[in-house]
């Protein structure tokens, strides 16, 4: 009734390697609508890919090409380790990230690339769904491993919890490589 894939989807992220898999109906009910879910968005993002727009650089760009490595970088050490229930997470807030910057301007050639990336690192969990989505990206089915751009792992800012009496006051963000000083008078500004 519900598919290889959404089984695929259901078993893995029910429950880690090590243990048995308790079935659900509702569970499954959600692997599939999570699947028709990922068709739809797949199918937005077809659309915007054939649309014709310039390749202009800009945040959004940026910002995908990061959470694409981000995601690789992820989903390898997941992998390694065995997390199917964390990599189905990941596909979860992935999906959220795209059904976003689908709807902003982003170049077509940079969403074309990531998300040829980002359907790659899916193919082990959803192996059929993903073959249909190169298939209509007109790319060749049997594609290799992307690697993962080490510079796009690196992080500008970092939110630091404020603690005042072992009590969370606030969080600052502010660059990582801050000095202490200017941190302390950032947070002496804060109203907070």
């Amino acid at each position: 009734n519900y598919g290889a894939d959404a089984v695929r989807l259901f078993i893995l992220s029910d429950s880690p390697p090590e243990k048995d898999v308790q079935w659900s109906e509702q569970g499954m009910v959600a692997s599939y609508k999570f699947i028709q879910k990922f068709w739809l968005l797949h199918s937005k993002i077809l659309q915007k890919i054939s649309m014709s727009s310039t390749d202009k650089a800009g945040k959004n760009n940026l910002d995908l090409e990061k959470f694409t490595n981000q995601l690789i970088s992820k989903l390898d050490n997941h992998l390694n380790k065995f997390n199917y229930n964390v990599i189905i997470a990941n596909m979860h807030e992935t999906y959220s990230f795209l059904n976003k910057i689908v709807d902003q301007d982003v170049s077509n050639k940079t969403l074309k690339e990531n998300y040829k990336k980002i359907l790659i690192v899916f193919s082990p969990i959803i192996p059929h769904i993903i073959f249909e989505c190169l298939e209509s990206l007109s790319l060749d089915i049997f594609q290799t491993w992307p690697s993962v751009n080490k510079k796009m792992l690196e992080v500008e800012n970092i939110d630091f919890v404020i603690q005042i009496g072992g009590k969370k006051r606030g969080t600052i963000t502010a660059p990582k490589d801050i000095s202490e000083k200017t941190l302390m008078e950032l947070i002496l500004k804060d109203d907070k």
